[in-house]
C-alpha cells in the first residue's frame, strides 16, 4: 500500500503523455482535410469553367458508327491571324481570286498532311461600248479605232461575257523547311473559239520559311506587282500595268525584319518571249532568258516595291543565220497603302527600253524593238504611270477609280507601221460595287479610253459594264 501513490502517479503522467500525442495527430490530420478541401473547391470551380465553355461552343455534329467524319476546316496556326486581330477590309469591287487565299478556307486531306482550298467564281458581265473595239470582253485603249479607221463611227453595241469566271485550287502543307504551297488557277480568257475558251493562269509550287520564298512554275512575273492592280470590274485593267505570265523560277530572301515588317529582295529568271514585228525572213528569239531583280518592303498596312527587267532581244534569218540582237532594260517602282478604316490607294510609274510585251495594251503589237533603216535592230522605249483608289463607303458597298498613261517613242528610222500603231494611250475607270451577301457581288463600271497614233490621228472610246459574281469560297 505504501507503493501505490508512486504508480498512480506514474501512470497519471502516461496518460498525460498519450492524450498530448493524440491531440498533434488529430491537428495534423485537420490541416491535411483542410488541404484537401481546397483542392476539392478548385477542381469544381475548373470542371464549372469548362462546361460554361462547351455550352458556348456550337456542337460538333458525331458520324455515325461504321461511317468516316466529315473534313472539318483547319486553321493553320502558323499564318492564321491572332485572335485579337480584325480581318483586312477587302472592298467588294475587289478581283476574284487574286489575293492570297486565308488560312481557314482550308479542309484537311485525310490524313495525308496536306490542306486543300478550292474556289469557284461564277461571273457574267454585260457590256455596252460606244463604237466597236477589237475585242468585245477587254477593253483596250490602244485598239480604239482613230478618225479615219473602219468603225470609228460604228455605233453602240452590246456583248455579254462570262469568261472572267475562274476555277483555282490551293494546296498546302508544313514541311521541315517551311509551307510548301502548289496554286493552280484558270479562267476563259483563252484564244480558242468559243465563248469560254481555256486559259491557264498560274500553276506553280512555292516554299516559303522566315528566311526566304522559293517559286518555280508558271505564274506572274516578278517585275509585275499585282497587289498594286486597282479594283476595276473590267478584267484587262489599266493601259500602262506591267501584266506577263511565264514560267520563271523566283527566289526572294529575306533581308531585314523589323516587327512585322521584313525587307525583301526579290530575284527571278523567266522564259524570254521578245515581240519585236518580223520582217522579210527574220524572226525573233532571245539568246538569254529575261531576269528581275528589286527591293520591297513590307508592311503591315503598306508596301512599297522596286523592280528591274533585263532581257536580250534578237532576230535571226532563217535562210542565211544572220542574226541581230540588242539589250533591254526598264525599271518600275509601285506602291500601295492603306487609308483610315475602308479607304486604300495604289500607284505605280515605268520607263525602259524593250519591255513592252510587259505592258498590258501594247503587248502583242511588236514594240520591243524594231530595225532601223540601217539594219541595226534597236530596242524601242516606252513608260507609263497609274494611280488608283478604292473608298468604301460600308463593309458591303464600295467605289474604285483608276487612271494609266502610257507613252511609246519609237525613233523615226524604225521600220514599223506608223499608221496603226499607238503613240500613248489614256485609260480611266469608276465604279460601284455591292457585296449583297457574303459570296455574291453586283456592280457597275464607266470606262473610258484614248488612242493616239503615231501619226497623231486619234480616238476615244467609252463602255459602261455591269458584273454578277457569285464566289463559292473567296
Amino acid at each position: 500500500m505504501a507503493l501505490a501513490p508512486a504508480a498512480f502517479a506514474q501512470s497519471s503522467d502516461d496518460l498525460k503523455a498519450e492524450i498530448a500525442q493524440m491531440r498533434q495527430q488529430m491537428q495534423a490530420q485537420q490541416q491535411v482535410m483542410q488541404k484537401m478541401q481546397q483542392r476539392l473547391d478548385q477542381l469544381e470551380a475548373k470542371e464549372s469553367a469548362q462546361e460554361k465553355t462547351a455550352q458556348a461552343a456550337p456542337a460538333t455534329p458525331v458520324a455515325p458508327t461504321g461511317t468516316k467524319a466529315p473534313a472539318t476546316p483547319i486553321v493553320s496556326s502558323a499564318s492564321a491571324p491572332a485572335p485579337s486581330t480584325p480581318p483586312v477590309y477587302r472592298p467588294p469591287s475587289a478581283p476574284a481570286g487574286v489575293a492570297e487565299p486565308l488560312p481557314e478556307g482550308y479542309v484537311r486531306l485525310g490524313d495525308t498532311g496536306n490542306l486543300l482550298k478550292l474556289d469557284l467564281v461564277a461571273q457574267l458581265d454585260t457590256m455596252i461600248d460606244n463604237k466597236y473595239m477589237g475585242s468585245a470582253d477587254l477593253f483596250v485603249p490602244s485598239s480604239i479605232p482613230v478618225r479615219g479607221q473602219p468603225f470609228y463611227d460604228s455605233g453602240w453595241r452590246t456583248n455579254l461575257s462570262a469568261r472572267q469566271s475562274l476555277f483555282r485550287m490551293d494546296f498546302r502543307r508544313d514541311t521541315d523547311y517551311g509551307t510548301l504551297k502548289v496554286v493552280y488557277k484558270n479562267n476563259f480568257f483563252g484564244s480558242g473559239s468559243g465563248d469560254m475558251p481555256y486559259n491557264m493562269q498560274l500553276f506553280y509550287g512555292e516554299l516559303d520559311n522566315d528566311r526566304y520564298t522559293l517559286l518555280a512554275g508558271y505564274n506572274i512575273s516578278a517585275f509585275t506587282d499585282i497587289d498594286v492592280f486597282p479594283n476595276t470590274l473590267d478584267y484587262e485593267g489599266p493601259n500602262s500595268f506591267t501584266f506577263k505570265y511565264g514560267p520563271q523560277i523566283r527566289f526572294s530572301p529575306v533581308l531585314y525584319r523589323s516587327g512585322d515588317s521584313k525587307l525583301t529582295l526579290p530575284l527571278s529568271m523567266e522564259k524570254p518571249n521578245a515581240d519585236i514585228t518580223a520582217i522579210a525572213n527574220y524572226s525573233p528569239y532571245s539568246r538569254l532568258a529575261d531576269f528581275t531583280a528589286g527591293l520591297r518592303w513590307q508592311a503591315p498596312d503598306w508596301h512599297i516595291q522596286w523592280s528591274n527587267l533585263f532581257r536580250n532581244l534578237g532576230m535571226q534569218n532563217s535562210e542565211t543565220g544572220q542574226t541581230q540582237r540588242t539589250k533591254a532594260f526598264a525599271t518600275q517602282l509601285t506602291g500601295s497603302t492603306s487609308l483610315f478604316e475602308r479607304d486604300s490607294a495604289q500607284g505605280w510609274v515605268s520607263n525602259g527600253h524593250g519591255y513592252a510585251n510587259f505592258l498590258q495594251d501594247i503587248s502583242g503589237l511588236g514594240l520591243d524593238a524594231a530595225f532601223t533603216t540601217n539594219g541595226e535592230l534597236r530596242a524601242i522605249r516606252a513608260r507609263g504611270y497609274g494611280v488608283g483608289y478604292t473608298h468604301g463607303w460600308t463593309d458591303s458597298l464600295s467605289s474604285s477609280a483608276s487612271y494609266g498613261y502610257l507613252r511609246v517613242s519609237p525613233s523615226s528610222d524604225m521600220l514599223i507601221n506608223r499608221d496603226e500603231l499607238p503613240k500613248s494611250t489614256k485609260f480611266a475607270s469608276l465604279n460601284l460595287a455591292w457585296q449583297f451577301s457574303q459570296r455574291a457581288m453586283l456592280g457597275i463600271e464607266y470606262l473610258w479610253g484614248q488612242n493616239i497614233l503615231l501619226t497623231d490621228a486619234r480616238g476615244q472610246g467609252q463602255r459602261v459594264q455591269t458584273t454578277l459574281r457569285y464566289d463559292l469560297n473567296p
